[in-house]
């Protein structure tokens, strides 16, 4: 088998599965090709065995969709016959299956391509059934739906309400109320003493308020009459997946990872926040950039 017809059995598979529509531009079929076919090389996949694996594919004997139930390891959802090719499947970001302007995450070439009931939506990663499903890799983040430099504003009038003194950002030396941080635990500490116990909690939940424009609880992030800052960290984590679940449309959102250890997310936000509080679901850095209209939001793995 010469390459053209290797090429043209790829095309095939990929029209068969929705991957591509045969009257695709010739370059977004071209970025496919080579993902593929770099695949192939680096898997050591042979021509006869790359028929074999098409042939396995339709009969949906190559990957088990129980894992978008499940999660957990990858591999451990896969025909391990195949399991080397679909591990550089894996790595493949084409720019024929992202948008003009960005390449396809880790994972998701090799899930449409590898099983006959995952397809490629006009919007989002996957579609399974009538599941839209986002797939994430490493450096997850929730956002939220107001920009840095508008929260910094508004938390900072806050403060200067309560006669509170906001702490000065690293490098830019501006003015904000980084409580979120860790670096100014001790500052906002001290900060937070020159108030009695229940306008503490009144200040930290008019804070909470400028993420989201809800009024929130926040008795269970003070313990002993005093401001957990762990406890304020996985809270502002809610807020901002509630703000995610509320802004866009998905049925499931897969934190992949590295594909060794992923976790299934739904629009269930009770779910969520068990998953944060029991510590099933860490949370990282934020990514409050307080001197940029980008929106606020938060990492998690």
């Amino acid at each position: 088998m010469n390459l053209k017809e290797l090429e043209n059995i790829l095309l095939q598979h990929c029209y068969n599965m929705s991957i591509l529509k045969e009257d695709a531009p010739s370059k977004k079929k071209d970025s496919i090709l080579d993902a593929l076919i770099a695949a192939i090389i680096r898997s050591e996949t042979s021509y006869t065995d790359i028929v074999d694996c098409i042939n396995d594919i339709n009969q949906d004997k190559v990957i088990n969709i129980d894992f978008f139930n499940k999660g957990g390891n990858v591999e451990d959802f896969i025909n391990p016959k195949w399991l080397k090719f679909a591990k550089a499947l894996w790595r493949q970001r084409s720019v024929g299956l992202g948008t003009p302007n960005a390449a396809s995450g880790e994972g998701e070439l090799m899930f449409i391509f590898l099983s006959p009931n995952i397809k490629k939506p006009t919007r989002g990663d996957l579609l399974i059934g009538d599941e839209e499903i986002e797939l994430k890799g490493e450096g997850v983040r929730v956002n939220g739906k107001i920009g840095g430099n508008q929260f910094r504003l508004k938390t900072v009038e806050i403060a200067k309400r309560y006669n509170l003194t906001p702490n000065k950002t690293y490098k830019t030396n501006l003015d904000a109320v980084e409580i979120e941080k860790s670096q100014h635990e001790d500052y906002w500490k001290r900060e937070l003493s020159k108030l009695g116990i229940e306008n503490q909690k009144e200040f930290v939940a008019e804070y909470l308020s400028i993420i989201d424009g809800q009024q929130h609880s926040v008795e269970n992030i003070f313990i002993n009459d005093q401001l957990n800052f762990d406890s304020l960290r996985k809270e502002i984590v809610k807020i901002l997946y509630n703000d995610m679940v509320n802004d866009r449309q998905f049925d499931k959102f897969i934190l992949l990872g590295d594909g060794s250890n992923a976790k299934i997310l739904s629009r269930d936000c009770q779910s969520f926040n068990e998953k944060v509080d029991n510590n099933t679901i860490g949370i990282a850095s934020d990514y409050f950039r307080v001197n940029q209209s980008a929106n606020i939001g938060w990492y998690i793995y």
